[in-house]
């Protein structure tokens, strides 16, 4: 994606509002494409040719993407996923046109964001104006977190990018931003006028932006850590984590107000830079760093059959027939990846059930219903008393 390479990307733009110093600190990792990344660019690249075949356009760009990547991760499931993406943009443009018949609609369009945000810039996925509205609409291939558009910084740089390229051609009196994320079934809308959008990027944005534009910005911990390049050697982050352990040292037991409002909260940052912490330290190690007291050892592994066609005609050959496993087939989501995720719920029907979760304590803001897990436990004994 283009705006990958900007310190100060729209992408990271949650992170380096909260944490003004990490833009300079993770300049100093490497980037590295990841499948997820990778696969997220196919996904972009299909989405955008899709869009601009319906416009008549060339494809030339997404083209070339596809062809470098579609071998590998190209599957019937993204197939399904670019196809409600691409649905929805067409019914929200169709829409438009029916209000105005001039409306027009832009895809991959090259935004500039430096007004506010130093040497910056990116490419909005598709943007739509119409009788003084304008929607930017965003494009998430992943599934691991579920984005809100609400107050989301990330789309409102790319409305502000948006409104800046065209405010001079159109009236355009508020800004919708939209959030499209297929796999997780999630469609996000969050709306502004247009005098709303201006003063958060004067106010707010544009200060942060110059803060860690600066090199001299403040390290602030937080949720933002999660996707943090340097989280694993993150000293701050180390000092934080370990303040909250230090805090209850000298006490025999932590009470239950305790864990809810110290612990609990806590819980998600601190596991996450134990994990990054570990997986830092033993990159350095593997390249050499020794840390005293400790050493690199081979990890417990299963053995493994490298060839079952040979060892099966020598274990038949001693007359042994018990040798094989019946056919099994491979998991759900594999199987979504070869025929599509709504293609395989019609061709299942009730051969595919979906078993009760497991209980999981989360904070009250999250969007699942609470559960009574008493209720629960007796309600099969009422059910037979």
């Amino acid at each position: 994606m283009p705006d990958t390479h900007a310190l100060l990307s729209p992408s990271g733009s949650h992170r380096w509002m909260h944490c003004t110093a990490a833009p300079h600190l993770e300049a100093e990792e490497p980037r590295k494409d990841t499948d997820y990344t990778l696969e997220g660019t196919l996904a972009h690249a299909y989405c955008a040719k899709e869009l601009k075949v319906m416009l008549g356009q060339t494809t030339e760009s997404e083209d070339k993407e596809i062809e470098q990547l579609k071998d590998k991760y190209l599957t019937a499931e993204m197939f399904d996923h670019v196809t409600t993406y691409v649905t929805i943009v067409g019914e929200k443009f169709s829409k438009a046109k029916i209000k105005v018949k001039d409306s027009q609609l832009f895809v991959e369009k090259r935004l500039d964001f430096t007004r506010w945000i130093p040497e910056s810039f990116g490419t909005g996925d598709a943007i739509i104006i119409t009788d003084g509205t304008m929607e930017v609409v965003d494009f998430k291939y992943g599934k691991g977190v579920e984005v809100s558009a609400r107050w989301n910084p990330q789309i409102m740089i790319y409305a502000l990018g948006a409104l800046a390229e065209f405010e001079d051609e159109y009236n355009i009196k508020k800004v919708r931003m939209t959030i499209i994320q297929p796999r997780l079934e999630n469609l996000s809308e969050f709306e502004l006028p247009v005098e709303v959008l201006g003063w958060w990027a004067d106010t707010i944005l544009a200060p942060k932006a110059a803060e860690a534009m600066s090199g001299t910005g403040k390290q602030e911990c937080g949720e933002w850590c999660r996707f943090c390049a340097i989280r694993g050697r993150c000293a701050k982050l180390a000092g934080e984590c370990l303040t909250i352990a230090e805090k209850f040292g000298g006490k025999a037991e932590i009470t239950d107000d305790e864990m809810a409002k110290e612990i609990l909260p806590s819980l998600g940052i601190v596991k996450q830079w134990a994990a990054s912490m570990e997986e830092y330290a033993l990159g350095k190690a593997l390249n050499g760093t020794h840390y005293e007291g400790y050493k690199i050892v081979e990890g417990k592994s299963l053995r493994k059959v490298t060839d079952p066609v040979r060892l099966g005609h020598i274990l038949r050959e001693m007359g042994l027939t018990e040798i094989y496993k019946p056919l099994e087939l491979k998991g759900i989501t594999d199987l979504e990846k070869l025929v599509g995720k709504k293609e395989l719920a019609e061709l299942a029907g009730d051969t595919i059930t979906k078993p009760q979760g497991k209980p999981t304590l989360v904070p009250e803001y999250d969007k699942r219903p609470a559960i009574d897990p008493i209720a629960q436990d007796f309600a099969g004994f009422a059910e037979t008393a």
